[in-house]
């Protein structure tokens, strides 16, 4: 025998190779021995059902609002709540969250916003402590009060994060301390899960889901998408649709990236085809990634396409009727995505809070769709989030609706 250089290889005889072998197993033993002990995690068990009703996302009045505001963080979140705020019905509650200190800064701002003082006066303040960021909507799922906490707002929050992202963990605190300080109106409740509100939509009938969802999770002793649907289905007695099957199926980060429930079983989902003749191939809209630094140029490429695709499949098969409407995607998590919004049903009008993104023709092919399907549209600029891989579908949080 010869190996790649062409020097003869001597074969060894039965007695030498059982004493390798030996040899072998004995270092690989002690090896183990001293290795540290990694843990495996227990399958996650089936928690007990929480027997109340998920906030659904497209229908009923906005009665309570949250959002949260950072003073170092007003250029990025300024023009979208000056659009945002006055244009809500004035019966809608607020509840502002902020650092520990910031409460001047945000009564200076509502005042630029709205002059004469509407939305301060009905907007509760809560000093939380500092750092936060001002992404709300993925804090904490909400259920109505006739959830776990009889009579009060029950606010689902994830497992912990990881605390060396300060804004993150006194994000997920934030809820907590909410409660704290009115103890009557709201009750926190963790669940055994790492999600952002943003993995789910919520409809009247079904809580949705995609294999985003089950990738954060597969490190938890979850063995299957399969197993990570049933556990919802305990939780929230309701039909739970999963789509995708495996990773990279559906566009990545949240679900309103991509797509909307508009209600009535019709379902609005994001197609990069209609943006593509607006905005040509390589359009590069100017701003960067603040991941990178990179410039952020728009994906038309064939596996976004699919991905999005993918999604209008499923939602058809399970029986939704879908309509499609442009949007630009730059990378995993960043999109110019007019799925989005906030949404509400008010004395039989259908309202729509749409992000725009300053780009004429684009903007109002996407209102365009909204009205064709007779909704009510609010345009809400949003330009300055949207790099942060977030618009307005993010930066606020329904705690209540009326019925």
């Amino acid at each position: 025998m010869h190996d790649s250089r062409g020097k003869r290889v001597g074969l060894r005889s039965p007695v030498a190779v059982l004493v390798g072998i030996g040899l072998g197993l004995l270092v690989t033993a002690v090896v183990l021995r001293l290795l540290p002990k990694v843990a495996v995690p227990a399958p996650v068990a089936a928690p007990e059902a929480l027997g109340g009703t998920l906030l659904a996302e497209d229908e009923g009045p906005i009665a309570e609002l949250l959002f949260q505001y950072v003073p170092e963080l007003e250029p990025l979140t300024a023009d979208a709540y000056a659009d945002f705020l006055p244009a809500l019905d004035p019966t809608t509650r607020l509840v502002a969250v902020v650092p520990a200190g910031a409460s001047q800064a945000l009564l200076a701002f509502l005042a630029k916003i709205d002059p004469g003082g509407a939305v301060a006066r009905r907007t509760r303040i809560v000093e939380v402590k500092a750092p936060i960021t001002v992404w709300s909507k993925d804090r904490a799922l909400v259920m109505g009060p006739d959830g776990p906490a009889r009579g009060r707002t029950t606010l689902l929050i994830p497992v912990p994060p990881d605390p060396h992202w300060h804004e993150r963990t006194n994000d997920w605190a934030t809820l907590a301390q909410l409660a704290s300080k009115e103890p009557d109106h709201y009750f926190v409740r963790e669940l055994p899960l790492a999600f952002d509100a943003g993995d789910f939509t919520v409809t009247k009938d079904r809580v949705l889901v995609d294999t985003n969802l089950f990738a954060k999770n597969r490190g938890r002793g979850l063995a299957s998408p399969e197993a990570l649907s049933a556990i919802l289905r305990g939780l929230f007695g309701r039909e739970v649709l999963l789509l995708g099957t495996t990773d990279g199926d559906v566009p990545r980060h949240h679900m309103s990236m991509y797509m909307a429930s508009l209600g009535d079983h019709v379902m609005l989902v994001g197609d990069p085809r209609l943006a593509l003749p607006i905005v040509g191939p390589s359009w590069t809209p100017g701003e960067a990634s603040p991941d990178t630094g990179d410039p952020l140029k728009a994906d038309f490429g064939d596996v976004m396409v699919a991905r999005h695709d993918r999604v209008a499949r499923d939602l058809a098969a399970a029986g939704y009727r879908v309509e499609r409407i442009p949007t630009v995607a730059f990378d995993d998590k960043t999109y110019m995505a007019y799925t989005n919004g906030v949404y509400e049903t008010r004395g039989g009008r259908r309202i729509a809070y749409v992000p725009q993104y300053g780009v004429p023709a684009l903007d109002d092919a996407a209102r365009g769709v909204y009205v064709r399907l007779g909704w009510e549209v609010h345009p809400i600029r949003v330009r300055s989030a949207y790099p942060y891989h977030g618009t307005i579908g993010c930066l606020a949080n329904v705690l209540a609706r009326g019925a």
